[in-house]
């Protein structure tokens, strides 16, 4: 009741005298309903430390719930497009490794925001062209220039229609817009026609990359219907922001407008769409891991094990089990079979970490002591 109040209005407790909230996993004598916090059909947190010393097991069952097919949709020669950032290309990669992707195209690098994606798959699909996207590239040569295709339009989309499945990877929000078109650049602007008065730079908003991404579906779709179609958020930090703000904290908004763009998407529940979560395994997973998440060759590349297992993961959902023990063989063969960092080198590691904090502590104990004693 307010002070202000003419009528006084007795409110009832949320909770009836002498009764207690039970927490969320209580294992106490269950009696009346007001006692407990609604916990049906609830998923919770991997919060026991020893789920993360299996990690392809914690990615299984802790991380996949909810995202994998609920069958194998893919045989070893379905041709997979992959396009985008860092997984794409990894993926990309260790199929071609195990032989099982029957073909590929060469695609433009770079294509880590959702306009150049959207730009580039409708010239493959019908030939039409975004007027907000300004093709620019870095070049094999290490030029920056205009992309230009190594084929025909219609090569491109033999590929689109044919292809068994498309894998999508998102990396940025951040873009370089040209203040009188609306242009989005597919990376950034070249120096030579650079200008301040017209080139902007901005964080691109949720609602323009759920329309982008489910512009790509629909774009697909105009020449394949069945083709599974997959997007994943790169777990690869920005490299450099242009934002008057850290890049650590500009890196965590341009990944949450991407990650709440695909969920918006996701929850339209369109046929044979999917989002394969190796951002949630690498960052949730990472600072709980007695090994560094990222470290190869960097700060902010992946530590390989982790690409093994989401690769590894991705092939067993998608191709099945039998599959992925070909594929487990194939790479093997090939000397790309990741294994996981050796527990006892980390341990070692952490022990000596922890030495020295004590020794610092001790250090800094004995100072203040002998500044008391004077």
């Amino acid at each position: 009741m307010t002070a202000s109040s003419k009528h006084p209005v007795e409110i009832p407790p949320a909770v009836p005298e002498g009764a207690t909230l039970s927490p969320l996993d209580a294992t106490g004598k269950r009696s009346w309903a007001m006692q407990r916090w609604h916990v049906e059909n609830v998923v919770q947190f991997p919060n026991e430390l020893e789920l993360y010393d299996d990690l392809p097991r914690l990615f299984e069952e802790h991380v996949l719930v909810g995202h994998a097919p609920t069958r194998p949709l893919l045989r070893d020669d379905d041709a997979v497009i992959t396009l985008g950032s860092c997984f794409a290309d990894e993926l990309r990669n260790f199929l071609d490794a195990a032989g099982f992707s029957s073909e590929s195209f060469w695609v433009p690098s770079g294509l880590n925001n959702t306009f150049a994606l959207a730009d580039f798959v409708s010239w493959c699909v019908n030939g039409r062209v975004s007027a907000r996207a300004y093709r620019y590239e870095r070049l094999a040569d290490g030029e920056i220039g205009e992309w230009t295709p190594e084929a025909e339009r219609q090569e491109y989309e033999r590929h689109f229609r044919e292809a068994g499945c498309f894998v999508f990877t998102l990396g940025l929000a951040e873009v370089w817009e040209d203040r009188e078109t609306q242009g989005v650049f597919w990376r950034g602007v070249p120096q030579a026609i650079f200008d301040a008065s017209r080139h902007v730079f901005r964080l691109s908003t949720v609602a323009e990359n759920e329309e982008n991404i489910a512009g790509l579906v629909r774009l697909i779709r105009e020449v394949n219907d069945t083709a599974p179609i997959v997007f994943t958020l790169s777990p690869v930090p920005l490299r450099a922001t242009f934002r008057e703000v850290s890049c650590v904290s500009a890196d965590a908004v341009s990944k949450s407008v991407l990650r709440v763009a695909i969920d918006s998407v996701m929850q339209r529940q369109l046929p044979g769409v999917y989002y394969w979560p190796s951002f949630e395994l690498v960052k949730g997973a990472g600072p709980v891991l007695d090994y560094r998440a990222y470290n190869d060759p960097d700060a902010r590349h992946v530590n390989r094990y982790l690409v093994y297992t989401i690769v590894n993961a991705f092939v067993r959902a998608f191709y099945g089990e039998d599959a992925a023990a070909r594929f487990a063989a194939e790479i093997k063969t090939a000397g790309r079979q990741e294994r996981p960092p050796h527990r006892t080198r980390a341990l070692i590691r952490e022990t000596q970490r922890m030495a020295s904090r004590i020794r610092r502590r001790a250090l800094r104990h004995a100072r203040r002591r002998r500044q008391t004693q004077v």
